[in-house]
């Protein structure tokens, strides 16, 4: 998407998430443009004149002054993301359900690097999950019994596939996804076709997981999985 798109498409509902996940939901809080920049992809110049625009709107509350700008989301604003809120839980409890599955963080054989930079699956990731996945996965070993069972469930339903391919002289298999939050992190859980393991668990994601959370081996992580 070019950088004009993006600013272009940049909708309420996104500012005001990342307004709500900076504690703007409970009270007036020290915000700058840099930050609301960094959430949101944009220029700083777009970020500020976007606040700008909702404060108009009457969706948050704004003050600035020389110690910095202060801003807490309204009433009217707290209103609007609840009712997106309520249209999406609708949409996901008549549609899909939410499944939590834990497991521990471990080390891989850095498989996952090569396969997610094989341009026949990166292409069918940014299309059929919308988002380009960092070249890599997080590799967890489910947690208990029951997160096996749940894991072993996924593997019998449909997902989104992503088909097989050849490069050159070798074959790749097919895997299939589900959408996935990994502490609100965006991303997927792998599973391919051909695999026999059945207590690992593959997640990919645009960002590099065990950096952005701070993970290391032995760190137990709640993967909730839209199927």
């Amino acid at each position: 998407m070019r950088v004009n798109e993006r600013i272009k498409n940049i909708s309420i509902v996104e500012l005001l998430v990342s307004l709500a996940k900076r504690g703007c939901d409970c009270k007036l809080q020290k915000i700058t443009s840099k930050e609301i920049a960094k959430d949101l992809k944009c220029s700083q110049q777009t970020a500020s004149r976007k606040l700008k625009e909702l404060e108009e709107l009457g969706y948050i509350v704004r003050n600035v002054g020389s110690k910095g700008q202060y801003v807490k989301i309204s009433q009217k604003g707290l209103e609007y993301l609840f009712r997106i809120y309520k249209e999406l839980e609708k949409i996901f409890s008549e549609h899909a359900h939410i499944y939590t599955i834990n497991g521990i963080v471990t080390s891989g054989l850095g498989e996952g690097k090569y396969y997610m930079s094989l341009e026949g699956y990166r292409k069918q990731f940014v299309e059929k999950l919308g988002f380009d996945p960092y070249p890599g996965t997080l590799n967890l070993k489910l947690a208990t019994g029951e997160d096996i069972k749940i894991y072993q469930m996924l593997r019998k339903m449909d997902g989104i596939l992503i088909e097989g391919f050849k490069q050159k002289d070798r074959s790749f298999g097919a895997v299939k996804c589900f959408k996935a939050y990994i502490d609100n992190i965006e991303g997927a859980v792998v599973i391919p076709l051909r695999s026999h393991y059945i207590d690992i668990m593959e997640v990919i994601s645009p960002k590099k997981l065990r950096k952005e959370l701070n993970l290391k081996d032995g760190d137990i992580v709640a993967v909730k999985v839209v199927a």
